[in-house]
């Protein structure tokens, strides 16, 4: 299933079925969701279980190759989750001040 719309000289085409795309797409496609996952792994120690160790910040250094791979795989949505991931500190930072009444560091 193919959907294209086109205004004026521009073609916008969205595909459904991924065994029409290139394998490099796929192989993005399928390293991004796999980084976006590690960064929401990477909080529930801190979240879940109250583990006060800092696995959170491995979202600075997973979640910004997630977003580059999510822009070559041409999949914003992948893309941007990535890149709310790595601004997923301040989410969370006002969740703990709400929940616990400090600011963790």
């Amino acid at each position: 299933m193919e959907i294209v719309l086109r205004l004026g000289h521009y073609c916008i085409e969205r595909r459904w079925n991924m065994s029409q795309v290139n394998p490099k797409t796929k192989i993005y496609f399928w390293l991004s969701v796999t980084l976006l996952i590690c960064g929401i792994v990477s909080w529930i120690p801190y979240l879940v279980f109250k583990i006060e160790e800092s696995y959170g910040m491995l979202t600075f250094v997973i979640n910004p190759i997630g977003v580059v791979l999510g822009s070559f795989s041409n999949n914003r949505l992948i893309a941007f989750s990535n890149l709310f991931m790595v601004f997923s500190f301040i989410p969370v930072m006002i969740f703990v001040y709400l929940t616990k009444g400090y600011i963790p560091m």
